[in-house]
């Protein structure tokens, strides 16, 4: 309980910086931003190469942020305009919270008015995922893909979502609430894919188990804890995924290999130097992942030694379950190695 609760205070900072900054400020093993706290730190700047003090956000009131890369007053207003024109194709969704929810809402950018499957982002601990769905990269991917593009927005107290109850239980209330409001928006019920990312990807792994009919693929990106998996008929493909650096690495480590026991075509996904935070090199792959889902044909998924970093046969993916993954795609098999160190 103990490594729970610290878990769930770590996901709460870490939205907590999104959502004053907006999602560019993520702690990020990639980026310039890598902590989330209230205390200034030292953190390594790969531009300049060196390390430097930076301030951290301090207190929601304060809202105090250095803003290391926006110090051009014509690139703040360039960004600002962006914004702006952005926003006219969000729609903002509220749905009555089920219980135990102190909110639900959907974002929906609104590219693509007919899609046959929706792509739905899953931010941190009751976090938004308006911010994620504004950014142009996973618009791109979703008009390029005819997919509806949904931010998630659903919030329970940290208590109960720390005892089995509230929105991260997508069997309790959540999952009914975005099948509906997936219905309301689309008029119609269409296949998901889903990314969730720490908080986001509790409820991701759990609406995967609970509705594996209506997943076309999904991600689940360093959740706290795990329920542990169980057969079905039908076992859509996936991501686990983790930092290296991060407490829940052993639990989510767990999960993919409970999961492949069973015959569950996972990817397990190991970041090499990475903590608790948003991962730009994962997001890359993960839509390189989906579109293969996506484009799939019989005969070209490949099955890979977690370990080793190596192709194997299916016959031997079988033997060795635990320490295999499946691709959807013989040459995602290069791009997973370059982010993938076990």
């Amino acid at each position: 309980m103990r490594g729970q609760i610290r878990s769930a205070f770590c996901d709460l900072m870490f939205e907590e910086v999104g959502e004053l900054c907006g999602p560019k400020y993520h702690p990020d093993s990639t980026g310039d931003y890598r902590r989330a706290g209230s205390e200034q730190g030292e953190t390594f700047q790969v531009r300049s190469n060196k390390f430097c003090g930076l301030t951290r956000i301090r207190a929601k009131i304060m809202r105090t942020v250095e803003l290391n890369l926006l110090r051009s007053i014509p690139f703040i207003f360039l960004l600002l305009q962006s914004v702006l024109l952005s926003a006219d194709e969000i729609e903002k969704v509220s749905l009555h919270p089920a219980t135990d929810m102190q909110w639900a809402d959907l974002f929906v950018w609104k590219g693509f008015s007919h899609p046959e499957a929706a792509l739905v982002l899953c931010p941190g601990c009751n976090g938004s995922g308006e911010g994620l769905i504004h950014q142009p990269v996973w618009q791109r991917f979703a008009k390029k893909h005819k997919l509806g593009l949904v931010g998630l927005s659903f919030a329970s107290d940290t208590l109960l979502l720390m005892n089995g109850r509230g929105y991260y239980y997508a069997s309790k209330g959540s999952g009914d609430l975005l099948l509906d409001g997936i219905r309301k928006i689309y008029g119609k019920r269409i296949p998901l894919l889903l990314y969730g990312i720490s908080g986001g990807a509790h409820f991701t792994a759990r609406f995967v188990e609970w509705k594996p009919d209506q997943v076309v693929a999904w991600c689940a990106y360093s959740a706290g804890w795990w329920d542990e998996p169980k057969q079905a008929k039908k076992n859509p493909p996936g991501i686990i995924a983790c930092g290296d650096y991060d407490e829940r690495y052993g639990a989510s480590l767990i999960y993919f290999k409970q999961g492949r026991a069973l015959g569950k075509s996972w990817l397990w996904v190991s970041l090499p130097q990475t903590g608790h935070g948003y991962s730009g090199v994962l997001e890359d792959f993960v839509r390189k992942y989906f579109a293969a889902v996506l484009n799939e044909k019989p005969g070209e998924g490949q099955w890979v030694d977690v370990d080793l970093r190596k192709m194997v046969s299916p016959e031997e993916a079988d033997r060795n379950r635990s320490v295999t993954g499946w691709l959807p795609d013989a040459r995602l098999d290069e791009d997973w190695r370059k982010i993938h160190e076990p």
